[in-house]
């Protein structure tokens, strides 16, 4: 439970007394309503009662009208509109009413929209004065004639303001009595219910957030306290002394499993290590036995006193030759050997060119071609072309270990070999260097390395790189291959991205950064 839930656990106890109490109001509005109906429905008939007669005492014996007294009357402060016409009314020719004598608006006429229907209302007052009868709901008022002995005098219009008579006062009192007991009534059983419930329960809710987060050292105040809260808190400060105690127990452990882990896999990375190196000895042998076949052979020759001197020198080249490919060979291997890790502005294609010259014979013997290039195809020769050589060592340097770098390609390429090695014959693995951009990286130099082997399902790909993950039979991998790939990979703060099909091979594809200027 968080402080949301904490907070609206608040609002819904609020929510609930409001409603109770507007339950309440309801139900006492329900039973007073009719008599406040007819309280209402009263005073309007005292109202226009006090209306007929203020204007039967203001007519004068002639029929003239005291109109100055009539505009004082103190009560006009609670209708909202009224208009006053004596009998003297007349027809036109298409039959409307037109007033002839007196037509008094008591509060003016401004207040009357354009939309007022003025025919209507002295129509009806035309009825009332024939009939001497009230005419009801005429413009949202009434109509009441004004009898006197000698007849009726004329009629009045009138509407009452609702806001403004003592039964509306007496309404509003009431809401504003029941709101202000309703109010103080919600505060009461708030400030009892934060005290009693609400304020325990935010304290558990804090608790039990901390220990969300691993915080076993909480404690909850006001577990000596009586009630049921008190008994809760200190069953919770007892449940989390126990999860403390097991959870140091289960730390302690969980570090004895991970150093065992650690032990076995440094075992198991050192073992992969030495199982490729293993892979490369016959390919090495072969770079170095073919030389030495020739050069034996040039020595034999060397030993005879009748050997003409360009032959001579012909030979001794040879042996000069054969040496130097020999002492590539072993630089190469050199290269590759672990040793002290030193990162340093270097040429990716350095050991790029070694590790696939290191795996070339077991490559050939199993009818693979391996192709390197820049964007341009390139089967690999002794030399390598000059344009090809250039492109390669005009991309930017990277900062990292010649060392490493050179054994996670080693390993790209031996796992390529051995997928390959599932096919009946032959093969393709595609080796391209060029320079890059990543969005989160910048600048990069790009690796892809892509053969035409068997390919892995979609699901497995991202389980590659994992520890002991194999797809090969079993004996036959240790799964540390693309593990030892990826960790040098973001050791050097580089992306491994990893992507095939069944059928379509492997493609790995390694970004890593340009190395900055100063870089060591």
């Amino acid at each position: 439970m968080n402080r949301a839930v904490a907070l609206s656990l608040q609002k819904r106890v609020l929510v609930w007394i409001v409603l109770i109490h507007a339950a309440a109001f309801g139900v006492e509005f329900a039973l007073f309503g009719k008599n406040l109906a007819r309280t209402t429905e009263q005073e309007a008939l005292e109202l226009a009662g006090g209306l007929v007669g203020n204007l039967r005492s203001q007519i004068q014996p002639s029929g003239a009208l005291n109109a100055a007294r009539i505009l004082n009357w103190e009560e006009w402060a609670s209708f909202e509109d009224a208009l006053i016409l004596d009998r003297n009314l007349a027809l036109d020719a298409e039959g409307d009413v037109v007033p002839q004598g007196i037509a008094l608006n008591p509060l003016g006429s401004f207040q009357r929209g354009a939309g007022f229907d003025y025919a209507t209302v002295y129509s009806n007052i035309y009825l009332a004065v024939r009939t001497g009868e009230p005419v009801d709901d005429v413009e949202g008022g009434r109509v009441l004639p004004i009898d006197m002995p000698g007849g009726v005098w004329g009629a009045c219009w009138y509407r009452i303001d609702p806001g403004l008579g003592r039964t509306a006062r007496l309404v509003r009192t009431f809401v504003a009595l029941l709101g202000l007991t309703t109010l103080l009534i919600a505060a009461t059983l708030y400030f009892v219910l934060k005290r009693e419930v609400l304020t325990p329960v935010e304290r558990l809710t804090a608790a039990a957030r901390r220990v969300a987060a691993g915080d076993l050292d909480v404690r909850v105040e006001g577990g000596s306290a009586g009630g049921e809260f008190g008994e809760l808190t200190r069953a919770f400060n007892g449940m989390v002394a126990e999860v403390r105690g097991f959870n140091e127990r289960l730390e302690h452990e969980v570090q004895d499993a991970t150093q065992q882990a650690r032990t076995a896999e440094q075992a198991a990375m050192t073992e992969r290590r030495l199982a490729a190196t293993g892979k490369l000895a016959a390919g090495v042998a072969h770079e170095i036995n073919n030389p030495l076949g020739g050069l034996l052979n040039a020595v034999e020759r060397l030993k005879k006193d009748d050997l003409p001197a360009p032959k001579r020198l012909q030979y001794l080249e040879l042996l000069s030759s054969g040496l130097e490919r020999i002492r590539d060979t072993v630089g190469k291997l050199l290269r590759l050997t672990p040793r002290n890790s030193v990162r340093v502005p270097l040429s990716l294609a350095v050991p790029v060119l070694d590790a696939a010259s290191l795996v070339r014979h077991r490559a050939a013997r199993a009818g693979v071609a391996i192709v390197i290039s820049d964007g341009r195809e390139w089967s690999e020769s002794e030399v390598l072309p000059p344009d090809l050589a250039r492109s390669l060592g005009n991309l930017p340097r990277v900062l990292g270990d010649a060392n490493e770098l050179g054994q996670a390609v080693l390993n790209l390429l031996v796992n390529a070999l051995d997928a390959l090695d599932t096919r009946a014959g032959g093969g393709r693995i595609e080796i391209v260097l060029r320079a890059s951009y990543e969005p989160e990286l910048g600048p990069v130099v790009q690796l892809d390395v892509h053969d035409d082997g068997p390919g892995v399902a979609r699901e497995e790909l991202t389980r590659l790189v994992d520890p002991f993950y194999t797809t090969k039979d079993p004996g036959k991998g240790t799964g540390l291959g693309l593990s030892l790939v990826h960790s040098v990979v973001v050791g050097h703060g580089g992306r491994l991205a990893l992507e095939s099909q069944p059928g379509r091979g492997l493609h790995v594809r390694i970004a890593l950064p340009e190395a900055k200027d100063g870089a060591a």
